[in-house]
């Protein structure tokens, strides 16, 4: 089954264009997170006041205690960048600017960052701006920018060894009239995302994407995916108590329906953002659902810490 769902954003060029990602997410029996945020629209503040909470799935059974990871600094230097560029095919002068290590090799831009190891890797003029190499009767299907994208990731050494493929998605730069009729599209690629699983658990904020253009060019890389290492096991409450919290500090969606119905309930871990520092990958309860009334729902996702003395810093959302 493929579940669809659509997210767009407005600009200003030469008329109206939209930025449109329309995602396609593979669900099974456990279908890894692809770090891809549920909010579409603005974001309001709905708090327990304002909500009836009801969950529509049981809460599953989690264990007293998971094994907390550390998080591993990894060790960027010049020559592992060169490296790394040599295996994409760039060739150029490894730079570093504040804490990134740069490369240059047009049209293409290589990025390291050196207390993450995230890797940003872009064709500069094609990736997500309009071209008339990357429209949608010159790309690939989607069974075949999988293939291109995995290959490539394999070959390069950007693909991880518990990478999971979770999702094809085709990011769309949208040409609209004055009157918000479709004229046509400036832009789309096929983006194909991976995610990881710890213990069988998946880990939010990992991120591994490819976006093949034109041609079955590769567009963009983005890889976010810190090594860790086990330290001890912590205890953790139960999905019970996350609801009560979730309750408690409500939620971050724009919707304004009278009820939050939970339609899943997991327990995982979270990755922090490319540019924080963290010490640990934290066990978070995420939950998704919408907020119903009788209209329709909005979708939401909502982060609770599973260990509150390691919740600092966590976002409801990512």
């Amino acid at each position: 089954m493929k579940l669809i769902g659509v997210s767009a954003g407005v600009l200003a060029l030469l008329g109206v264009i939209c930025v449109v990602s329309i995602p396609v997410f593979f669900s099974d029996s456990h279908t890894p997170d692809c770090g891809q945020s549920n909010q579409i629209g603005g974001v309001k503040s709905a708090g327990a006041a304002n909500l009836t909470y009801t969950a529509s799935v049981p809460f599953p059974p989690t264990p007293a205690e998971v094994i907390l990871y550390r998080v591993l600094e990894p060790e960027i230097t010049t020559e592992l960048v060169s490296s790394m560029a040599e295996k994409i095919g760039l060739k150029g002068t490894v730079r570093e600017s504040y804490d990134q290590m740069l490369l240059s090799d047009e049209p293409h831009s290589l990025e390291v960052h050196m207390k993450s190891g995230r890797v940003a890797l872009i064709d500069i003029p094609r990736w997500m701006n309009p071209n008339d190499k990357d429209l949608p009767e010159s790309l690939p299907s989607d069974d075949e920018a999988i293939q291109i994208a995995t290959q490539y990731l394999e070959e390069t050494g950007l693909m991880p060894p518990d990478a999971i493929l979770c999702g094809v998605a085709h990011p769309q730069i949208v040409e609209y009239n004055e009157d918000g009729e479709v004229i046509g599209i400036a832009f789309e690629d096929v983006q194909v995302s991976y995610s990881r699983t710890i213990d069988g658990r998946p880990v939010v904020g990992s991120k591994l994407t490819a976006e093949i253009g034109g041609g079955g060019d590769i567009l963009n890389v983005y890889k976010l995916w810190r090594d860790y290492a086990p330290e001890k096991e912590i205890a953790v409450i139960t999905p019970q108590e996350a609801f009560e919290e979730l309750k408690a500090t409500g939620l971050a969606v724009d919707g304004k329906g009278p009820t939050a119905v939970i339609t899943g309930i997991e327990l995982g871990y979270y990755e922090a953002p490319a540019m924080d520092e963290p010490t640990y990958l934290v066990p978070v309860y995420i939950f998704r659902g919408e907020v119903r009334d009788e209209t329709g729902g909005t979708a939401f996702v909502r982060y609770i810490p599973a260990s509150p003395d390691l919740g600092e810093g966590i976002p409801a959302v990512k």
